[in-house]
């Protein structure tokens, strides 16, 4: 998978721009505040439909527009044709308007754009997925495993969907939550069962990508906790929810479920998020992202593209080269750089000085 072509109008700081890119590298050079992030981010959302770094549309738009516009070309991988897809957004007084459209069909919902355009994102406060909350690393996951598996993905929307009506239901009408528990016991161990298999297999992956990039063996280990770790069947679990329904009304929530599970990751057998220093816990996501690429390209049978926004800044000189060595192994890669004497490690990728674009 490689973008070919990207257009931007009215995009943050961009008024129009075309950039037409490499099928391998390409490294976005410039100070801060020119742009660089925002070409990622664009790309992101051709992938996503939305940005990682707002949920809000308006804060997209150009200073003193009410639209933006983007525009990708991708091609993919063995395929001699190309697919082009669109978001276009508009602030009207009284409506907003934001249409998808994929070769110029429009795509009504975002499960139909997950999965269509394969991408690694690799950002500064990656960290976070170590030392944050658990819903970080929870998200991870989802979007990892539904980018693999379209069945998760719905099975995923539809337990939320009958969580949220279940949890009204434990405020408003209590009397009718059980309605709902025969479906969230079967979606639940059904998502449980493919969290656990995906851990181990990020696990592996993470082992052997770090083995092959330092020569070293085994230091990483997932665990996934899903909180419904005794219950062995639909049964067990139904009658879990209906023994424990006065403590459900009392908290005014369902509070045990796989949308309360952990990962916890370690590093030499010791906890990262509390043992492991800032290095350590910068190589452990960039290790993970590097392995999730890999078991993309595995189960897809398609090259993610890489998206890296300074999010080597941490790590000391050696390890980066190592790192930055075994990318240009992969896929088209979009690399961000502040510093002149880093754009030397891409000689062969083609360079965008983002001052000399029209901003």
């Amino acid at each position: 998978m490689t973008l070919k072509e990207l257009t931007l109008r009215s995009f943050r700081n961009y008024d129009e721009t075309v950039f037409n890119f490499s099928d391998k590298i390409n490294v976005l050079y410039g100070n801060n505040g020119l742009g660089k992030t925002n070409i990622l981010e664009a790309i992101y959302m051709l992938g996503n439909g939305i940005s990682f770094r707002t949920r809000l549309d308006r804060e997209i738009i150009k200073n003193g527009n009410d639209n933006y516009f983007i525009r990708g070309i991708f091609r993919e991988d063995n395929l001699s044709y190309d697919t082009t897809i669109e978001i276009n957004y508009q602030k009207k007084p009284k409506k907003v308007f934001k249409k998808v459209f994929m070769d110029k069909k429009e795509i009504s919902s975002r499960k139909d754009l997950i999965g269509k355009i394969l991408y690694i994102v690799f950002l500064p406060n990656d960290t976070d997925l170590v030392t944050g909350e658990p819903k970080l690393r929870r998200d991870y996951f989802n979007m990892l495993i539904s980018t693999i598996s379209i069945e998760y993905l719905s099975s995923l929307i539809k337990y939320n969907k009958l969580l949220k009506m279940r949890n009204i239901c434990l405020i408003k009408k209590p009397s009718e939550a059980n309605i709902y528990n025969e479906e969230i016991a079967k979606l639940s161990l059904y998502i449980a069962k493919e969290n656990l298999k995906y851990s181990k297999i990020l696990e592996d992956k993470m082992n052997q990508t770090y083995e092959t990039i330092f020569k070293n063996e085994n230091p990483y280990t997932i665990k996934y906790l899903s909180t419904i770790e005794d219950i062995e069947n639909e049964n067990d679990y139904i009658k879990k929810l209906e023994n424990t329904l006065q403590e459900q009304i009392k908290m005014r929530t369902t509070y045990f479920g796989i949308h309360r599970a952990e990962y916890q990751f370690y590093y030499k057998d010791s906890l990262s998020r509390k043992f492991s220093s800032q290095g350590e816990k910068r190589m452990f996501t960039l290790i993970m992202k590097l392995a999730s690429e890999k078991i993309l390209s595995e189960y897809r049978n398609k090259t993610p593209i890489l998206l890296i926004d300074d999010a080597m800044l941490e790590l000391d000189n050696m390890r980066r080269d190592n790192i930055l060595e075994y990318i240009k192994t992969l896929g088209q890669v979009f690399i961000t750089v502040t510093e002149k004497e880093k754009v030397k490690n891409f000689e062969s990728g083609k360079i965008f000085d983002i001052a000399n674009y029209q901003l």
